[in-house]
């Protein structure tokens, strides 16, 4: 077995391991399997800082674990924007393996930029045991059930190509603005719609009142956004606060290519003439049909 890609802190420290077969490892899972030999062109070190793992000397330049090395920033960057991570070899290897893997199911996918990311069929597995949180969250926000719906699928697809990696990872970002659960909301987004009253995922928590909640920590809001109930509504109350906060100079709330256009960006200022971009239009059109058709 053969290692194609390692994802590192922002200190360099190597800490998922992932195989020519797509399995994705912890460094601890990597170091097991180093010292029993199961590993090609790697060995385990123990030094004074703990154990970790170094490329054989006759390796050659081009696959030292230096240069398959992605950090976990850049590699979840390419949920937006596949292009630059693709820049890196490592990961432009990776992903040739992952099309491959996918490609050999055979069935219809779910294409972002180019690129298959999920099978339908997948997608549609992910989603279908949270048609009613959806439906539930729409209702309470007063949006499109079927946007809130296709804006998840733009979600998983994004996420599906690297979601084992991440949930390996987990542990290292709880602390930080990070994305989590279906709905891959912001802890910064999930305090800010706690703070404004927009959504509160347990009002009888008093570290979570308009009041505490900015000096609450991320990692204990993670809690709350990691769960697939409380994602969806802070995505659809993130729906709502949209509409609200651009009605002053437009009315967006029948416009689904601009609130699925909004929703991804940051720090977009209202004014009066928005305009829809790629992925608004395809969460606008096809995926919004996709969630149609699975929620009928």
């Amino acid at each position: 077995m053969k290692i194609i890609l390692v994802a590192t802190d922002a200190h360099g420290k190597n800490l998922v391991f992932v195989s020519d077969t797509l399995q994705t490892y912890s460094l601890e899972q990597a170091l097991a399997l180093a010292r029993d030999g199961k590993l090609k062109n790697i060995y385990a070190v123990n030094g004074d800082t703990g154990s970790y793992i170094r490329t054989k000397p006759i390796v050659p330049q081009g696959e030292q674990l230096d240069r398959i090395s992605i950090s976990s920033f850049r590699l979840f960057s390419s949920t937006d924007d596949i292009r630059h991570a693709l820049s890196t070899p490592a990961f432009s290897c990776y992903w040739k393996i992952y099309q491959r893997s996918l490609k050999a199911e055979g069935r219809r996918f779910i294409v972002i930029e180019g690129h298959p990311r999920i099978t339908q069929n997948d997608a549609w597995e992910k989603l279908r045991s949270h048609r009613g949180i959806i439906f539930g969250a729409a209702k309470k926000f007063n949006v499109d059930p079927y946007l809130l719906g296709a804006i998840i699928i733009d979600e998983i697809a994004r996420m599906a190509p690297l979601e084992e990696i991440r949930d390996t990872l987990t542990g290292q970002f709880i602390g930080i603005n990070t994305s989590a659960g279906i709905a891959q909301v912001k802890t910064d987004t999930a305090r800010g719609l706690i703070q404004s009253g927009y959504y509160n995922p347990n009002p009888d928590d008093p570290r979570l009142s308009k009041e505490k909640i900015k000096k609450i920590s991320l990692s204990y809001l993670y809690q709350y956004v990691a769960q697939p109930k409380h994602s969806i509504f802070f995505a659809a109350a993130k729906m709502r606060a949209l509409v609200d906060e651009w009605k002053k100079f437009i009315d967006i709330s029948d416009s689904p290519d601009i609130i699925a256009t909004l929703y991804s960006l940051k720090g977009k200022t209202p004014h009066a003439h928005p305009e829809p971009n790629d992925r608004g239009l395809q969460i606008a059109n096809e995926f919004y049909q996709l969630a149609q058709e699975w929620f009928h």
